[in-house]
């Protein structure tokens, strides 16, 4: 399947709602349409490791009942969606693409999962991912090159959206586990401000810094998801959610962004870096100030904390896994060597460790914060290259790491092209600012698909 940015995508699930209501469509017959590309592709991408198309059908049916007798019950009734294996559900197993769990069912859903069966979502399966979101790979591949990795962690949700077979799934980010894959797969991918919604029911690694965040075939559907999400599910206790309209926060351009390069700009090649300039040139041309980190000492500092916030995550990760890595680890189990290797840094570092890679990040986070009367947020490469070959050559999560690192809202379009595959345009916004992200998001979209 090639790629081609204007035409990869399949359709937004909100611009169907009209014909729902009309009765000229129905959530039955759309999902019918996902199950048959579903049934034609995933035995190549392998983006699902569970289906339950019975209990799709069923959840579909009801949808289509309301539809029919025009009280659907949320924005998001009848959308067909995926669920990331690492988060609980009652009706299928999670197994966390570990062999600890393997056809392990709690019997319960986590409160994502619950939300999204309350706002009549139709869950369709759950989408592989690596072993805890961390470690080993699964099969699935990239749905534009099958030699190629769909990303990392979130590689289910990413491919089967990036397939065409649902439009919507829920995916999980630490460094750049939804961003990135979403830029290799050529979707829209989100990460709202952490904690903005609730992580109970999904397997911890670093519960300080994981986000759960949506792929999607277009802004609209991202957001009536993840705005639904963190009314319904919550945000994580203590934490503020996502405030805003019930659609798709109206356009508003941009005045003036920070170019973000990171040392990811250092590895990435001609064809990324000309697609990258030349979106930021027209950008330039219709008045979108775009403002060079050397030209104020404030913004190239913000630059050499963004060249550490790989160490930092780890960091923390390191001692926040203990649990329950380390009960794993004592019962003899094994892991793939992105897991055991940070598991070792785990049994060395100390409490102080964690304190001075917690107080980077707060430094991290306040500095940015400081930045926000002048400028309206920052715009960079989503990943330094398109998908690399080979499913176990993951990437780099270089360019997501900073706003994963600062807790800060982000999000990746899929406007760019290099080497004849899809490449994400990011764009992240300041603390809490999750709505005003989306309409800065709907602009910079819409002006550079003319």
């Amino acid at each position: 399947m090639s790629y081609n940015p204007s035409t990869s995508l399949s359709p937004s699930f909100v611009n169907q709602i009209p014909s729902f209501l009309t009765g000229e469509d129905s959530p039955r017959e759309l999902l019918e349409r996902y199950i048959s590309v579903i049934q034609a592709r995933d035995n190549e991408v392998r983006a699902f490791v569970d289906l339950n198309l019975d209990g799709a059908r069923s959840s579909a049916d009801a949808s289509s009942k309301r539809y029919a007798e025009g009280k659907p019950i949320s924005p998001i009734d009848g959308l067909p969606i995926g669920i990331k294996d690492i988060i609980e559900t009652k009706d299928m197993p999670t197994q966390c693409g570990s062999p600890i769990y393997k056809g392990h069912q709690s019997g319960r859903d986590a409160p994502v999962s619950a939300a999204l069966r309350r706002g009549g979502a139709v869950i369709v399966g759950k989408t592989a991912t690596t072993e805890f979101a961390y470690g080993n790979v699964m099969a699935t591949t990239n749905p534009f090159d099958s030699d190629r990795t769909p990303g990392t962690s979130s590689s289910g949700s990413a491919a089967s959206v990036g397939a065409g077979m649902i439009p919507v799934a829920i995916g999980t980010q630490l460094m750049s586990s939804v961003m990135r894959p979403a830029s290799y797969c050529g979707q829209v991918g989100v990460k709202p401000t952490y904690g903005a919604i609730r992580q109970a029911g999904i397997h911890p690694f670093s519960p300080s810094g994981e986000h759960v965040g949506a792929h999607a075939s277009s802004l609209a559907d991202a957001w009536a998801v993840l705005r639904f999400l963190s009314h319904e599910a919550g945000p994580v206790p203590g934490s503020h959610g996502i405030v805003g309209p019930d659609k798709l926060p109206a356009a508003n351009k941009p005045v003036k962004l920070i170019r973000m390069y990171t040392p990811g700009w250092e590895i990435s090649n001609a064809d990324v870096k000309s697609s990258f300039e030349t979106a930021l040139e027209r950008l330039e041309s219709a008045g979108v100030e775009i403002v060079e980190p050397s030209s104020l000492p404030s913004l190239q500092l913000l630059e050499d904390y963004f060249s550490r916030v790989e160490w930092c995550i780890a960091e923390i990760a390191a001692f926040e896994m203990r649990w329950p890595f380390f009960e794993y680890e004592a019962a003899g189990y094994t892991h793939h060597p992105r897991i055991s290797n940070l598991l070792s840094r785990a049994h060395e570092v100390t409490l102080s460790d964690y304190h001075k890679a917690l107080e980077f990040k707060s430094r991290l986070k306040e500095h940015f914060l400081g930045l926000s009367n002048e400028f309206d947020g920052i715009v960079g490469l989503t990943a330094p290259e398109v998908a690399p070959v080979g499913l176990e050559n993951l990437g780099h999560p270089v360019n997501c790491s900073p706003a994963t690192c600062m807790g800060a809202p982000s999000l990746t379009l899929p406007l760019l092209v290099a080497n004849d595959m899809p490449l994400g345009l990011q764009l992240i916004d300041f603390h809490n600012e999750d709505a005003s992200l989306f309409s800065k998001a709907a602009w910079v979209n819409n002006f550079l698909q003319k």
